[in-house]
């Protein structure tokens, strides 16, 4: 539990401060001997005997840990300190419930103890009781508004919730008030680079780097902003700081080969394809270093070792996370089909903003998107704001528990309506400059909501990017993409996520308010001045040449298409999955009926 209150040690009494001591040299076999010998001289003393509990949790041996956790607890009963770091010994075992009634104790106890509301939060956040936990870690901080690990634990539990803002002020705080902790600058930066601000994220990851040289996930989070920004030997650099710390890091792992294109470091491959063929290594892991090891192959163009590193990684990310739940996915798409008629958008016409400046670039992932708004964000007069999470977070701040994003577009009256569309617009408008005509939120599964945002913004535009089928699908299987994207560990789970997408878009074309385009990968690449042509048409913009050379845009792309979009248009990936026919029949397979929906 890397985010209860540290296990450090009372140094207001001499054993506590000789054990820090100890500690702090790395010495740990000789503070816990010394406890030891304190316990043996002074059995009934409670403070050898938590201290000996947390050292020893530390360490794993928790058998020991409860029973001198225990009797640290039999020997000073209104202590609060021998229950907060009895509780803490539950927590590192993980066991959550029986650490949050050890912390509830010990505030029975004294209600003014800080570190074990800190720690009560913390637990109760891991049970899943929220609420609690808020009350919890703010209690925390009204006793001690200095506590920097408590503003860290708030913020986390802030971003979970959606409430950004105030989660960014958190981590402001926590920095503040104790500038040598790099997580507080790290969770800063992770989460300025999710919400696309890669400059800010830069920044701050190297600080927090300054603080702390050995601190792997700001290594490891400032090389995928530096990917962020297309400086490939930064990011690699970056990875191999966490390798050269544990060379079995399998976030590292995969991230470095998948990026890396001359002969990788020495052992970095070996140490991958160990970990891959180990089945007692953690599903998660093997998935990340399988993922890695088919980019690194199909570089190469060694399409066997690809397709087998693919089958296993995704073999391990279906065994931890399941097979996409098509019955759910088919009912989803019947009930909003049924729902969103041509009569709905005609009762609700007063609903929304007037302003045609949003653009909504959706479709599958890996099916043009980063492309498409690659070259309209080369128009002066346009910009891409990338992808945003707002239309989905507006959508999910409408429902309730028992209801599914996509009833929130019943719900909207004109007030909610407009509402919602100014907040949506803030955050599209962000980064963007005031003469902006149009602005795409390049969300590729945004085209669940688009009825939601059809209410939102009537005169709205869509872009609907589409890619043959087998290439789409190959892309999406060989990408490291979220774990609850379960369509896309199997080629039949992809072909029938793709069946349901598209028959969700033909309905869209029939009822939709928003003009739609479609854009089709394949045309693009073949004809790029003329797609970009009609694309630029579309938007009702001037045409401008600089949107043939969208690779030299000096801008931030944060998907897996970074790449790609910082080179001049190629058409290799056209038909590319016939390399892969002989090694992963599967797919062919799968999509043998497949059939695009007409535009």
């Amino acid at each position: 539990m890397n985010d209860v209150a540290e296990p450090t040690l009372d140094t207001e009494a001499p054993l506590g401060e000789t054990l820090q001591a100890l500690l702090n040299r790395g010495d740990s076999a000789g503070a816990l001997a010394l406890c030891r010998a304190r316990i043996a001289q002074a059995p009934e003393e409670p403070d050898a005997h938590r201290h000996l509990g947390q050292m020893l949790a530390a360490s794993g041996a928790f058998d020991a840990a409860h029973r001198h956790g225990r009797r640290a607890c039999e020997l000073a009963p209104d202590d609060p300190r021998s229950w907060s770091d009895l509780g803490r010994v539950h927590a590192l075992e993980g066991k959550f419930g029986d650490a949050a009634q050890c912390f509830a104790e010990a505030i029975r106890i004294d209600d003014r103890h800080a570190d074990a509301w800190h720690n009560l939060g913390t637990a109760l956040k891991k049970r899943g009781d929220r609420d609690g936990a808020f009350k919890a870690l703010k209690t925390a901080l009204l006793i001690d508004p200095s506590r920097a690990d408590t503003y860290l634990n708030l913020g986390n539990l802030l971003i979970d919730a959606g409430q950004l803002e105030d989660a960014l002020e958190c981590f402001e705080r926590a920095a503040k008030h104790d500038p040598a902790l790099a997580r507080a600058r790290s969770r800063l930066a992770q989460h300025f680079s999710q919400a696309g601000k890669v400059k800010q994220a830069e920044s701050l990851f190297r600080q927090a780097l300054g603080l702390d040289p050995d601190h792997l996930q700001g290594w490891f989070g400032l090389g995928r902003t530096l990917e962020d920004l297309g400086e490939a030997d930064g990011a690699l650099g970056c990875y191999l700081q966490v390798l050269n710390r544990r060379p079995q890091h399998a976030q590292a792992l995969g991230q470095y080969l998948a990026l890396v294109r001359d002969e990788p470091e020495a052992g970095v491959l070996s140490t991958a394809q160990a970990l891959l063929d180990n089945p007692a290594v953690k599903d998660e892991a093997r998935a990340l270093v399988g993922y890695g090891l088919t980019k690194f192959h199909d570089r190469r163009k060694d399409y066997a070792q690809a397709a087998a590193a693919g089958l296993a990684g995704n073999a391990a990310r279906r065994q931890a996370n399941g097979p996409l739940d098509r019955a759910a996915l088919s009912q989803r798409i019947d009930r909003i089909i049924e729902t969103f008629d041509v009569a709905f958008f005609e009762r609700r016409r007063r609903l929304g903003l007037g302003t045609d400046q949003p653009v909504f670039i959706v479709g599958l992932p890996r099916s043009g998107t980063t492309l498409t708004e690659q070259i309209l964000a080369s128009h002066p007069l346009l910009h891409g704001a990338g992808e945003l999470p707002d239309l989905s977070r507006l959508a999910n701040g409408l429902i309730g528990n028992d209801e599914e994003p996509w009833q929130a577009a019943q719900k909207l009256d004109e007030m909610s309506s407009r509402t919602l569309a100014l907040d949506y617009l803030k955050a599209l408008r962000e980064d963007a400059s005031k003469s902006a005509a149009r602005i795409s939120d390049k969300s590729p599964l945004n085209f669940f909501h688009l009825a939601f945002a059809a209410l939102l913004f009537p005169n709205a535009r869509v872009v609907h990017c589409i890619r043959d089928g087998r290439d789409n699908a190959l892309s999406i299987w060989m990408e490291n993409f979220s774990p609850d994207q379960r369509y896309a560990t199997d080629f039949d789970d992809l072909a029938f996520f793709r069946q349901q997408y598209l028959r969700l878009m033909a309905h869209w074309r029939q009822v939709l308010p928003m003009k739609m385009i479609d854009f089709q990968y394949e045309e693009t690449v073949a004809d790029l001045e003329g797609q970009a042509r009609r694309l630029i048409g579309f938007l009702d913009a001037p045409w401008d040449a600089r949107c043939l050379a969208f690779h030299k845009a000096e801008r931030a792309v944060q998907t897996p298409s970074r790449w790609q979009v910082r080179q001049p248009i190629y058409t290799k990936s056209v038909a590319r999955w016939k390399a892969y026919a002989e090694y992963l029949p599967a797919l062919d397979r799968a999509f043998s009926d497949d059939q695009q929906v007409d535009a």
